[in-house]
């Protein structure tokens, strides 16, 4: 099954391209849901309209993926199937037709890793285990393949929620701009744990914390303005993105506001947020909105990025699916991808860049193994 869908994948490439230019037509990788493997489509920069995704990758319980900087590699979560259910990352080389062959799988010493990120020279995978609280750094070799981790760090501690923050849960990992600090919002202790990142030794080294006030907030993602002087995290709980300026030299948080991702949360009972992204132009912010009660209230936060850092909401517009764990921005700026974990499928949606408003296209994509995780290549 896997050889047909890769020939489908180099003729749809084929076909896909006519009448495009190479610039127009880019690459787009899927991280799945449980058994879902990893997929692939091409997608259309100049008309909106993306191929049908193909499974590329087989690899046990694939999840957030993180594509190299130099494009040629992929890396992927894991989870085995068994008790104690250790969690792993999958090196993968990215081949002309876009499939993908293994290069081998490290394991995190951890249980239920949940992300996975590429330091900005390429040199240091870094991970996340949600289960196990802790986190891991790998070297990443020349071939793209990876060594054993070398440096995991344990988290401890617990928030105000009675029953998501009975203890730690460090939900994903980000490097810095400038290369020089790691940081882990840990959604269990309402925290974002610092590290100093050694990109060529690919070692982390325990640097402080920041600290999302206000109780049972959930800090889950975050994404750095290009410049690095603000850091927005979403706060899964609270449906808030959190505001920091940030410290390249010393790595320091300093909070700076804190803005609501809903503009009536009379009905906020039932909803948390999942993704947060940063629009190519650096002047909106987007973040989505799961209603785990799935009575239609899925939603993507607009939010205009002031001058000072601060978001002002723009909208809330329908994410045309259920259950948005994920989404992302094309390239060009012109485009949104939303992922439907729940209704299996993807809403596209046209991007104003001038005003940063969303305007769903009707496009909606079937998809086959629930995508939780879209990265552009």
């Amino acid at each position: 099954m896997l050889k047909i869908a890769i020939l489908r994948v180099a003729l749809l490439s084929l076909l896909f391209s006519q009448g495009t230019t190479a610039s127009e037509t880019v690459s787009v990788y899927f991280g799945t849901a449980q058994d879902g493997g990893i997929h692939h489509a091409l997608f259309n920069e100049a008309s909106g309209q993306l191929s049908p995704p193909e499974r590329v990758a087989d690899i046990a319980r694939a999840g957030f993926i993180a594509i190299h900087p130099g494009g040629q590699y992929l890396y992927a979560t894991t989870q085995a199937y068994e008790k104690p259910y250790p969690g792993g990352v999958a090196a993968f080389k990215i081949n002309p037709d876009h499939s993908l062959t293994l290069l081998n799988t490290q394991p995190t010493e951890g249980r239920g890793t949940c992300h996975v990120n590429v330091d900005r020279t390429g040199h240091t995978l870094m991970a996340t285990n949600y289960g196990s609280r802790n986190i891991a750094a790998f070297s990443i070799l020349e071939d793209g393949s990876l060594m054993r981790a070398n440096s995991v760090h344990q988290h401890e501690g617990a928030g105000e929620h009675p029953r998501r923050q009975k203890k730690s849960h460090p939900h994903s990992i980000f490097p810095n701009p400038a290369n020089t600090y790691a940081y882990v919002p840990d959604l269990g202790i309402d925290k974002i744990m610092i590290y100093q990142l050694n990109p060529v030794a690919a070692t982390l080294t325990p640097a402080g914390q920041a600290e999302v006030s206000g109780g049972a907030k959930g800090p889950r993602h975050l994404k750095f303005s290009d410049d690095g002087r603000f850091a927005y995290v979403l706060n899964e709980l609270s449906l808030e993105v959190s505001v920091f300026e940030a410290d390249a030299a010393t790595g320091e948080l300093i909070h700076h506001s804190t803005v609501s991702t809903l503009g009536d949360r009379s009905a906020i009972e039932g909803m948390s947020g999942s993704e947060i992204r940063i629009h190519p132009n650096g002047k909106f912010i987007y973040t989505a909105n799961r209603d785990v009660q799935k009575s239609g209230r899925d939603s993507i936060t607009s939010f205009a990025v002031k001058a000072n850092g601060a978001l002002e909401l723009l909208a809330n517009t329908p994410a045309e699916v259920s259950i948005p764990r994920n989404f992302n921005i094309s390239p060009s700026g012109q485009w949104m991808l939303v992922g439907g974990q729940a209704s299996n499928d993807i809403s596209i949606f046209r991007v104003d860049s001038t005003s940063g408003t969303l305007s769903f296209t009707g496009q909606k994509i079937p998809f086959e193994g629930r995508p939780i995780c879209i990265e552009f290549r």
